[in-house]
């Protein structure tokens, strides 16, 4: 058990249950579409700000499989950071590590 559960389990229920419900309403987006509409970024506007094809832009969009790299690049031109975070056996393990890796081995 981490120390951010064992700071909910001492919440009194109610307000667990209230910040779940908050947790729920932050995490709306699904795929990067929504992503991309949440923040209010148009295809073009990533398309400026990678440097890809907005038609490369729309069939990212709908790729379920993609480098690393390809995603943290588009998460960034959106104004975010990208955060790999593994939960095994209740621990949780940052691994944005292997993303940041991606990026410097893409440059040689």
């Amino acid at each position: 058990m981490d120390d951010l559960d064992r700071l909910m389990k001492a919440l009194p229920e109610d307000e667990q249950r209230a910040v779940a419900k908050r947790s729920e309403e932050l995490v709306t987006a699904h795929n990067l579409r929504e992503l991309r509409a949440l923040v209010g970024r148009t295809q073009e506007d990533v398309s400026a700000r990678t440097g890809f094809k907005q038609t490369n832009v729309s069939r990212l969009e709908k790729r379920a499989d993609m480098k690393l790299s390809t995603l943290r690049d588009y998460v960034e031109s959106l104004g975010g950071t990208l955060k790999i975070v593994a939960d095994v056996a209740g621990k949780k393990v940052d691994l944005s590590s292997i993303a940041e890796r991606s990026r410097q081995s893409s440059k040689f």
